[in-house]
């Protein structure tokens, strides 16, 4: 499958870069020895490795983000796996930034033609429609009373979700002392952004500490190096400047290694379907600025003995979808109830109290409330919104990618546990982080991982590719020295290197997993003159960043290899790093007849 680049605007406008079914991933940037598509060097928009369009399996196209630079497709900013479709456009750095739009072409497989025309799968309405030989006209009829039908249903269905969530917020409502709730909503503020001039409501956050308020990490994530962009608003309408903002570590470290634990079936491999763990954020303003109520955390004795069907209580700033969202900046947070359905770890399982970081409730959620307190009828708080099941509908009336979200029948949403923040303010989130990932590898065992995967494909592609039988293994690096160091706030290339050698008559793959989920890349190089190497049957002559990299060699004569393992971080990346060896098979002799 082809992709064409068409510059739009910035320096490279009027240029077309044409890339073949050869090339895994384009990356965008000022690196010019690692970029595929390359800005000018002082073109500091872009950044030195901005993003990357990357190929699936599949042949599709989809979005690669590096951190939190700027990127947007058909006008809005998009998240890592967005899939890209042909005529989408896209704009770096800033709105104003370089833009391109992309083709991309029929796909072009090598030994097969392009898949033909497929039938169209039928269902019980249409066959009915084409047996009993229905007219054009009252076919449409047909259509249009199933197409009612179904909305009635749906209504209904919304109908029946209203009535069910109104009456668990009464009975939970009935818990709560109104002292209590007031001085809930007295500590909520609303997280805004100034857009072109206009105020653009983005989150929730709450007062716990003179000069800090608590939101979500994916709240803050967005907010970094944009402070001047963010501003607080607060219940009497007074406008608070954002000095500096916090993430939880566990934020990012978790969702990179949630995409290594999974199920496979039929060879392919699904990570897990979880929520963002460790959302978790603290939003630090002027000190001497005064927050009139602050709210109070649970003990952690409390937040054990929380159970299923303790009542609860939230207020925050919904404005998805919501009549009224242009006027959010004005308007009061919205007071919600409901009540917790289930605690479970960070892999949304069963677990004991400790590890029960995820909590799962009943009170309604939708953009906006992201970072909304949760109280218990003790009126401490036990639990920071940031999530909700959701059905996902395409809305081309809007945008071609533009998307509707729709909460889900199962009234199932989702909140941190507080603790994850009382450790973060009080400077024990790395050492606690630290503990969980021994908890995450126990736990992780029960599932299917990304590796294990990937060196089936490894052996078997060796297999066809050189015609070889069963390999030797070793284990060149591992534990706790392969590491790659994260670059802080800001992405930052690193690297490590092994040397290995080789010798005629063998063929050798190597393959690193990385085991945090960040992605990483192998080079190969020749020690004594710093070529890189790649094997001639390797179709793939450059690196990628991927979370099992591989690189293949055959030598001509005896050599030592440096093995590098890099990667483009603004956290540490564990790996491990193997070494795999085969003969070289002997040519069968041809005995003739």
């Amino acid at each position: 499958m082809t992709i064409t680049i068409l510059h739009t605007s910035g320096p490279l406008k009027g240029q077309k870069e044409l890339f073949d079914d050869s090339v895994h991933a384009i990356l965008f940037g000022r690196d010019r020895e690692v970029a595929q598509v390359v800005y000018p060097p002082e073109f500091d928009v872009v950044g030195r490795r901005h993003f990357e369009l990357r190929r699936t399996r599949a042949g599709d196209y989809t979005v690669e983000l590096f951190g939190t630079r700027y990127v947007a497709m058909n006008g809005k900013p998009v998240d890592n796996g967005t899939p890209v479709t042909s005529g989408s456009t896209f704009r770096l750095g800033r709105k104003d930034g370089p833009g391109f739009e992309v083709e991309i072409g029929a796909p072009s497989v090598q030994g097969l033609p392009v898949t033909a025309d497929q039938r169209k799968m039928t269902t019980s309405t249409s066959r009915l429609g084409r047996n009993v030989g229905i007219g054009g006209a009252l076919l449409a009829l047909v259509i249009a009373g199933v197409i009612g039908y179904i909305w009635t249903i749906q209504r209904d269905l919304i109908d029946e979700i209203a009535l069910a969530r109104a009456e668990a917020a009464e009975r939970a409502e009935k818990e709560f002392r109104q002292a209590d709730l007031d001085r809930l909503a007295a500590a909520v503020y609303l997280v805004a952004r100034n857009d072109g001039g206009a105020v653009e409501a983005e989150g929730t956050a709450w007062a716990f500490a003179p000069g800090k308020l608590a939101t979500n990490a994916h709240v803050t994530e967005a907010i970094k190096d944009r402070e001047n962009e963010f501003f607080l608003i607060g219940p009497a309408g007074e406008k608070i400047e954002i000095e500096n903002v916090i993430s939880h570590p566990g934020y990012l470290a978790f969702k990179s290694y949630k995409a290594t634990q999974g199920t496979t079936r039929w060879g392919e491999f699904t990570p897990l379907d979880l929520i963002n763990e460790y959302d978790v954020g603290i939003i630090e303003i002027d000190p001497s600025v005064k927050l009139p109520t602050t709210l109070s955390f649970a003990s952690p004795e409390e937040l054990e003995a929380l159970t299923p069907g303790t009542p609860v209580a939230s207020v925050g700033f919904p404005v998805e979808g919501l009549a009224g969202s242009d006027t959010a900046p004005k308007a009061p947070g919205q007071l919600r109830f409901g009540y917790i359905s289930a605690l479970t770890d960070v892999f949304m399982v069963r677990a004991e109290p400790e590890h029960r970081l995820l909590i799962q409730h009943s009170v309604p959620v939708t953009g906006g409330v992201s970072g909304s307190p949760l109280i218990a009828p003790s009126g401490k708080v036990i639990g920071i919104v940031n999530g909700g099941n959701t059905t996902v509908f395409k809305d081309k009336s809007e945008a071609m990618n533009a998307k509707i979200r729709v909460p889900s029948a199962a009234l199932i949403n989702f909140a941190q546990r507080v603790d994850l923040l009382s450790e973060l303010e009080n400077g024990e989130a790395d050492e606690k982080l630290a503990e969980d990932k021994t908890y995450w590898k126990a736990q992780g065992a029960q599932f299917d991982d990304y590796f294990d995967v990937a060196v089936q494909d490894f052996v078997k592609l060796a297999k066809s590719r050189y015609e070889v039988d069963e390999p030797k293994e070793t284990l060149i690096a591992g534990g706790g020295d392969a590491k790659l160091a994260g670059g802080g706030d800001r992405l930052k290339l690193v690297s490590n290197t092994y040397t290995y050698e080789v010798e005629p008559g063998k063929i050798y793959g190597f393959i690193a997993d990385s085991k945090s989920g960040v992605p990483i890349g192998i080079n190969l190089k020749d020690r004594s003159t710093s070529k890189f190497l790649r094997d001639a049957k390797d179709p793939r002559q450059t690196s990628e960043l991927e979370l099992a990299p591989t690189a293949w060699i055959t030598a001509d004569k005896p050599r030592t290899v440096e093995i590098i393992v890099w990667s483009l971080v603004d956290q540490p990346a564990d790996y491990e790093l193997y070494a795999y060896e085969w003969p070289e098979p002997t040519p069968s002799a041809d005995t003739g007849s």
